[in-house]
């Protein structure tokens, strides 16, 4: 699988901490298997939020990392806290 990142996300990663870049690696790394075994997705905290086919993963204590997927793709649009999430997807 293919991982690309929007300038809004790439910016919003290189605001992170280091501990924060390192977890999101560690997401990055792990999101292949968690989209193909469903039932072993618990870790990342892999979830569908909204029906346009966002989908977020849990990057440590306070952060979120969202994406959608495109083909054989999947997208990393936002990075944030719950509420920043929150505020995110009502602009959708």
């Amino acid at each position: 699988m293919k991982i690309s990142f929007s300038e809004r996300f790439r910016k919003q990663c290189r605001s992170a901490s280091r501990w924060d870049q390192a977890s999101i690696l560690e997401v990055l790394l792990d999101l292949e298997t968690a989209l193909s075994n469903p039932q072993e997705h618990r870790g990342v905290g892999l979830r569908k939020l909204h029906p346009a086919g966002i989908w977020e993963v849990r990057v440590g204590l306070s952060l979120r990392a969202l994406f959608y997927l495109a083909k054989d793709e999947a997208v990393f649009a936002f990075l944030g806290t719950h509420d920043e999430v929150k505020r995110f997807l009502k602009t959708l």
